[in-house]
């Protein structure tokens, strides 16, 4: 798979929300968005069958309940 470029994350960023990004920040943001593209690749092969989305109802009741029992 290619790599994001720091040059592309600027054109994009330029492109879809006309930001203009430094040269550090897009340097910093094509490593993240590559390190999260490689660990999107092993999402397939890990159990998550116990894992709740992270706004799923349940989750949302117990954060609520959470937040009940500090207030």
């Amino acid at each position: 798979m290619a790599k994001l470029t720091p040059q592309t994350v600027k054109a994009m960023a330029q492109e879809l929300y006309g930001y203009d990004l430094t040269d550090e920040a897009a340097v910093t943001v094509a490593h993240a968005a590559g390190a999260m593209v490689t660990n999107a690749r092993r999402l397939g092969s890990i159990d998550l069958s116990g894992v709740q989305p992270p706004f799923g109802y349940p989750t949302l009741l117990a954060e609520a309940e959470r937040i009940r029992k500090r207030g």
